[in-house]
């Protein structure tokens, strides 16, 4: 092969943006059809060799084995996702290398722009991203039409991407069934959130327990947050009163929405001099450890992270080989963690 005929010449002769090139060698998808077939004419006619199923010579290949993993962060602090460990150690294991970039929530739109990306993903490099936390709709859209994506728990329908998900459903379940056992029969869900996939899913979780157990439900005792209230990790003070006037009244379980809500809402009725577990009881959901300093170790359900890992390598690995295949959600089944922050109901 000529040392002139790579992709960098390719995509300046068809003017054309080197990842779409080195998308269209490997066969994946997002690529209009007249287009990949411009670029292979062009790449056989410098004397660039590409082999079945679109891939380059077994050398060429290996440098590219690149994945990106973008990680949305709260506009608070630029935290270390807990997924990176466990998305390490699984790329390890398959030979591949990760590029991880950070970007804060309010800015996650400009990692459409090339001068605002990792190289490795703006040469073209990088074949395949994992998403982790949540992306504005419009991002993920654009980034999927480059690249083939993997989103970890969270759900975009409208979105061509496969999705590594916990089973919000039935950890809720879990939960609900836990408070009822402690002789709880008043239950709020605290969190509910129509913009953020597991949100829905786990209040979903939430309604249906309820309604197996024929305990009573509700709308007051379901307490709504904003989607900026999870980026930012603020509680509105409407919120808060809500809770503690219904825990006053007699609500005396909440199911939160996830392990950050949990510890928020924890906090919240100690302020309020109401004592937990004594007094009120409150869980939390995926049992995370980003809490750097947790008011109490909240009862919760997790899953293993180094399954999530591992699975979110292997699905976009699997995509990378088999492009065309339909889209797919993984669901990992959850187990119940005891913490400290429930005990019996007494009165009510």
């Amino acid at each position: 092969m000529s040392k002139k005929a790579n992709q960098t010449v390719i995509a300046r002769q068809l003017n054309l943006a080197p990842g779409t090139v080195s998308r269209a060698l490997r066969s994946q998808p997002g690529i209009k059809p007249k287009t990949r077939e411009r670029i292979l004419k062009l790449a056989l006619e410098l004397g660039y060799s590409v082999k079945s199923r679109g891939k380059l010579n077994a050398s060429d290949d290996r440098k590219d084995r690149f994945l990106g993993v973008l990680v949305q962060s709260p506009e608070s602090t630029l935290t270390h996702s807990r997924y990176l460990v466990s998305l390490s150690q699984a790329a390890a294991n398959m030979n591949v290398t990760l590029i991880v970039h950070h970007v804060l929530f309010s800015e996650c739109g400009s990692i459409l722009n090339a001068d605002k990306q990792p190289a490795a993903m703006r040469n073209g490099r990088v074949r395949g991203l994992i998403l982790v936390h949540r992306w504005r709709e419009e991002v993920v859209e654009g980034l999927t039409k480059r690249f083939p994506c993997v989103s970890i728990v969270n759900f975009y329908p409208a979105q061509p991407l496969d999705l590594i998900d916990m089973d919000h459903r039935g950890g809720m379940n879990q939960l609900v069934e836990h408070l009822h056992g402690l002789g709880h029969r008043r239950i709020g869900f605290f969190g509910r959130c129509g913009e953020v996939s597991w949100s829905r899913a786990r209040f979903a979780g939430y309604v249906e327990a309820m309604c197996k157990l024929e305990l009573p439900i509700d709308p007051q005792w379901s307490i709504a947050l904003s989607g900026d209230c999870f980026d930012q990790r603020t509680l509105p003070p409407s919120a808060v009163a809500a809770a503690i006037a219904h825990a006053r009244a007699g609500v005396r379980a909440w199911a939160a929405t996830n392990e950050w809500a949990g510890q928020a809402l924890v906090q919240a009725f100690r302020d309020a001099g109401l004592r937990v577990p004594e007094d009120v009881s409150v869980t939390g959901f995926d049992n995370s450890d980003v809490i750097h300093d947790p008011v109490i170790r909240l009862t919760s359900v997790g899953v293993s992270l180094a399954s999530i890992g591992t699975a979110a390598i292997q699905r976009l690995h699997s995509r990378l080989e088999h492009p065309t295949d339909p889209w797919q959600s993984t669901v990992l089944r959850v187990a119940l963690v005891p913490g400290g922050s429930t005990g019996p109901c007494f009165g009510y």
